[in-house]
């Protein structure tokens, strides 16, 4: 089965999305959507084109009202499913997209132990405030889930800072990956929040 959905409110409601032909029917609206939503964060969206959208990730959760796409959470197949992008419509009115914005939230707090990501700046704020704190990830991590190079570990234990598109972004790990040498235990990481509550701006 490669979709399914969960209904909320009035004419709301998530489907996830996993194969090609799925993803192909709806791709320009997401891209777009996905393009809009990164155009003021720095680096931009990490997929270049629809094609690179559709062939290099996994699953989309899509929020919906009625046929129109509101909404979207996309992830790729690596070390179990990571989250590596989301966006809203910036078509919503103010009252639409705080609901929209509880069904995104809705997604991440029924994933956060089934996937996992890597955030910065407003995301990373979003998230955070929003049950995200319980499944915050060591830093001595970011080298091995990302297979990337990591140009510093911060002195906070949780974010670290690599380039991206060209930019070096500062950013932490989240969720509960898939990897044989790492098991998230909440109780352990109790020390690492407490820092990070005393040391980061969170947006309230």
């Amino acid at each position: 089965m490669t979709t399914s959905k969960i209904l909320f409110k009035e004419n709301l409601h998530v489907e996830t999305i996993s194969s090609i032909d799925a993803k192909i029917y709806i791709v320009d609206e997401v891209f777009e959507l996905l393009q809009k939503a990164y155009e003021s964060v720095k680096g931009g969206l990490h997929f270049i084109s629809r094609d690179d959208l559709i062939l290099n990730t996994a699953m989309w959760k899509v929020i919906y009202n009625d046929i129109n796409i509101i909404g979207v959470v996309i992830y790729k197949a690596k070390q179990g499913f990571k989250m590596v992008a989301m966006g809203l419509s910036e078509k919503l009115h103010h009252t639409f997209k705080q609901i929209t914005k509880k069904m995104l939230v809705y997604i991440f707090k029924t994933t956060f132990s089934k996937t996992w990501m890597e955030l910065s700046e407003g995301a990373e704020r979003f998230v955070l405030k929003n049950g995200g704190e319980n499944f915050i990830l060591p830093n001595h991590l970011a080298a091995k889930l990302t297979g990337k190079d990591i140009l510093e570990l911060c002195d906070d234990g949780i974010h670290y800072k690599r380039m991206i598109n060209g930019v070096v972004k500062t950013k932490i790990l989240l969720g509960n990956p898939k990897t044989t040498s790492y098991s998230h235990n909440v109780s352990s990481i109790n020390s690492i929040i407490t820092i990070t509550k005393r040391g980061t701006a969170w947006e309230k």
